[in-house]
């Protein structure tokens, strides 16, 4: 009952912040970052609830662009995540944004949008 809570929380906040408005994004090559083993795992959290909120069926496939930067007490992640159609899609890169304070289970996804 409190995961189906907090699913319903995340859900609720990322349709918020969805309605933000947008701002600019800065591309770091990943290999220019220092090593966070938050990437990989951000990058499914944000393919995850936006499946979960969008009703689509989307498979996590990577992460390979990452800027993240300290914002309001926690961090900012913008990144490019691949994903595909769990149907059998072709894969296709998508602009995350992941606002979150290490080390707890406050996290949310801010953007979740396909790069053309």
């Amino acid at each position: 009952m409190k995961s189906l809570a907090a699913v319903l929380i995340v859900l609720a906040a990322a349709a918020v912040a969805a309605s933000a408005s947008e701002s600019e994004f800065k591309q770091t090559p990943v290999a220019d970052m220092p090593a966070d083993p938050r990437v990989p795992l951000l990058g499914r959290f944000a393919v995850l609830v936006y499946s979960l909120n969008r009703n689509r069926r989307l498979t996590y496939a990577g992460v390979s662009l990452v800027d993240q930067h300290p914002d309001k007490g926690g961090v900012r992640y913008q990144m490019v995540v691949t994903a595909a159609d769990a149907g059998g899609g072709a894969a296709a890169p998508y602009r995350a944004v992941v606002w979150g304070i290490p080390e707890t289970h406050a996290w949310m996804l801010q953007e979740f949008n396909r790069i053309n």
